[in-house]
């Protein structure tokens, strides 16, 4: 037999698997994801009057800058691929997702800017409805 090297050792005896046999956490869907209902809230904030911003990339050639400042670019069209190719586990994924989303807004915008602005209308909209849709239990 096969001397095992320490790390497959460990994996075998303490975690009582081996590499290839461990599930892989972003295939099971946990209890508390809910795929329709955060499709109906990105269907709800890219109906949202203020969102034009947000419901695509920004254009690159229009604004190059902003890929400077800003190295995790988020927008609505992105958050909807992720959710219908199953990138998001959790409803807390989609969460994080559009608060960077509002994050790089307040981030690159003038909060008094047009922009600036829609951004802030929408965060505190979508911190909103995500309370009322997913709220905490304690």
């Amino acid at each position: 037999p096969r001397r095992l090297r320490s790390k497959q050792w460990y994996q075998r005896r303490v975690r009582g698997t081996r590499k290839h046999e461990r599930d892989d956490s972003r295939q099971r869907r946990p209890s508390s994801f809910n795929h329709d209902l955060c499709l109906a809230l990105l269907d709800e904030l890219k109906t949202h009057h203020c969102a034009w911003p947000f419901l695509s990339p920004v254009d690159k050639q229009q604004f190059p800058e902003y890929y400077k400042y800003i190295k995790h670019p988020m927008d609505f069209e992105t958050c909807s691929r992720k959710l219908e190719s199953g990138k998001y586990v959790t409803n807390d994924d989609l969460h994080k997702d559009i608060r960077l989303l509002f994050n790089n807004c307040h981030k690159f915008n003038e909060d008094e800017s047009e922009v600036g602005q829609a951004g802030l209308t929408m965060s505190c909209y979508f911190d909103k409805r995500y309370a009322e849709i997913f709220p905490r239990t304690k």
